[in-house]
């Protein structure tokens, strides 16, 4: 960001983040376990599901035979509250080499300064091997923070019977046969296209109209003439009857997976994560060939989708930071990428996983890969969080008619700029 004045509130809040650090010096300087040739002894937090967790217990089992000089210990953490647990114990007194961390959680952890630059402990030529896509999220102010685990990006999920019955041998590749087609399959009992108010699944629609959201600089492109097209194109998409037919957006996860799993939408936006909600709910995706991915389609300026995920974080007061290096590495190499995959229908962050005979014939898998030759990432900034909650905020005030898309972007550009402020 470009500089600016240093406000009270920041001087305080620099202040309190450098007695914080003073107070770890002991715990960074202290001796590391191993020393008396005993084991080296580490700690790894997850904030994976039980099932997730499990399969990570049985791979660092692996590790540990692999490796053994180094015991891991692994903790489960509740995700929604795991990131202020995380900086209070790397903050405090508390032991933890390893974090698995959301994606967007990195920038704040790297200008706290709490996390270990990955490019201090080995050449970049290690990790030359994971989908460069993935690692855009994990890179802050030109230094690497950690490496993927999971990643999530979501795609253009269609209904094939559907389409094909309307005429259609393929789903749309531009924006404006989204909404030819989403007209022809929309009928009595039946919509065309779901649309939600959450901000996240807005980001293909801006970037395929040459719009944004705010640059790593600070500066805010929301209320773009682009941003602002892209965002008018959501609301012709409602005017013209094409959506859902709900009067708000209650529930609308829930919605949009029931509707399209039941037939009664032929199009949604989402990430591998929703295959097994589509696929559990006894709809018409269970056991047959009709479940469609293709990437988003392309706009008169561009085409994209948010890539997400979770990655593998090193403490950056860690007493084991070369050993810590070597488990996420272990955790995120292409057997485990490939194992992982198979068991819970992720996108592996290795390329090579892609190729591998067990994976190269998994549509959901392969089909989810085509998304991510045109996936980009999210604003890099410690507010990454909070701008998605405001663009939520007013893009829900927009598509329900209450403001105008002029009026709500530039509620959300006044809101970004408290904010960044």
């Amino acid at each position: 960001m470009p500089a600016k004045e240093w406000s009270p509130i920041r001087i305080k809040r620099n202040a309190i983040l450098s007695a914080w650090l003073l107070s770890l010096l002991p715990l960074a300087s202290c001796s590391g376990a191993g020393e008396s040739g005993e084991p080296v002894q580490l700690t790894f937090w997850t904030t994976t599901s039980p099932a997730e967790t499990t399969f990570f217990r049985n791979r660092i089992d692996a590790f540990m035979e692999d490796h053994p000089g180094i015991q891991v210990r692994i903790e489960q953490h509740e995700f929604p509250f795991a990131t202020n647990e995380f900086k209070t114990a790397v903050l405090g007194d508390q032991s933890v080499d390893v974090f698995r961390a959301d994606n967007t959680w990195i920038p704040e952890y790297a200008e706290l300064e709490i996390l270990y630059p990955l490019d201090e402990l080995s050449p970049a030529s290690r990790f030359g091997g994971y989908v460069p896509s993935a690692m855009e999220p994990l890179r802050y102010r030109n230094r690497l923070y950690g490496l993927p685990s999971v990643l999530e990006v979501p795609a253009l999920l269609y209904n094939k019977r559907m389409l094909s019955e309307a005429g259609f041998q393929a789903p749309p590749a531009t924006m404006d046969e989204l909404l030819a087609m989403a007209k022809k399959l929309t009928g009595s009992s039946r919509y065309g296209m779901f649309v939600t108010e959450d901000s996240y699944y807005a980001l293909p629609y801006l970037w395929a109209f040459g719009g944004g959201m705010i640059t790593e600089e600070g500066k805010i492109e929301i209320a773009s003439e682009d941003s602002r097209r892209a965002l008018a194109f959501m609301v012709r998409l409602r005017e013209e009857g094409v959506t859902q037919p709900y009067a708000d957006f209650t529930d609308w996860y829930n919605r949009m997976v029931g509707d399209f799993a039941d037939g009664r939408s032929a199009m949604i936006m989402n990430g591998p994560w929703a295959i097994g909600d589509i696929r559990s709910t006894g709809g018409q995706f269970r056991n047959n060939d009709y479940l469609g991915i293709a990437p988003m389609p392309k706009g008169p300026k561009g085409q994209g989708s948010p890539i997400g995920g979770h990655s593998l974080v090193i403490n950056k007061y860690s007493a084991h930071p070369n050993e810590s290096l070597e488990l996420i590495a272990y955790l995120t190499d292409s057997e485990t990428q490939v194992r992982q995959s198979l068991a819970f229908k992720t996108l592996p962050t290795q390329t090579a996983a892609y190729a591998d005979k067990r994976l190269a014939q998994d549509k959901i898998v392969q089909g989810f890969k085509k998304q991510l030759d045109t996936a980009k990432a999210r604003p890099a900034l410690p507010e990454g969080s909070a701008l998605f909650r405001d663009f939520t905020h007013n893009l829900s005030a927009i598509l329900l008619g209450k403001v105008s898309v002029e009026e709500g972007t530039r509620n959300i550009e006044a809101d970004w700029k408290d904010l960044l402020d």
